[in-house]
C-alpha cells in the first residue's frame, strides 16, 4: 500500500500519523481495525507472545515499543480513513472487472452502495 496515496493523507487522522511514521500504514490500519476506539498500553519492552506482536508482527510491535514504550495510546477508530481505502478498493476491484454483486456482497454493502461509491468517484477523479 502506498502511504503517499492523497486520498489517505487528506482523510488521515492527525493522531494516527506519529503512529503510521513508526510501524507503517498497513500495519496502523490493523492497530485501527482491531483497537480503534480504544486506549491500548504499549510496554516497553514487547515479548514475541504479546497481542501486539501477534496482531502486527514481532517487528513492528517493537519498533511501536521503541517509539511509544511505557504510554497508553488512544486509537481512534479512523472510520473516514478506512472508509476512502475500502473505497479505493472497491473501485479497483471494478477497474479490474469485478461485478457490482459480488462486490457488495465481499465488503458487506448494498449493490445501491456500490453505484454510489463508483458514481462519486467519476464525479472526484
Amino acid at each position: 500500500m502506498n502511504m503517499q496515496h492523497p486520498l489517505l493523507n487528506a482523510r488521515f487522522p492527525e493522531s494516527l500519523k506519529e503512529i503510521r511514521d513508526a510501524i507503517g500504514l498497513d500495519n496502523t490500519l490493523k492497530l485501527v481495525t482491531n483497537c480503534g476506539g480504544t486506549r491500548i498500553f504499549i510496554p516497553k519492552r514487547i515479548s514475541a507472545q504479546h497481542r501486539l506482536a501477534n496482531l502486527l508482527g514481532l517487528k513492528a510491535a517493537r519498533q511501536l515499543s521503541r517509539r511509544f514504550g511505557g504510554e497508553s495510546l488512544s486509537v481512534v477508530r479512523g472510520a473516514p480513513a478506512l472508509r476512502a481505502l475500502r473505497n479505493k478498493e472497491i473501485i479497483d476491484q471494478y477497474n479490474k472487472g469485478a461485478r457490482v454483486a459480488d462486490l457488495a456482497r465481499s465488503h458487506a454493502l448494498t449493490e445501491r452502495r456500490i453505484y454510489t461509491i463508483l458514481a462519486d468517484t467519476d464525479t472526484h477523479t
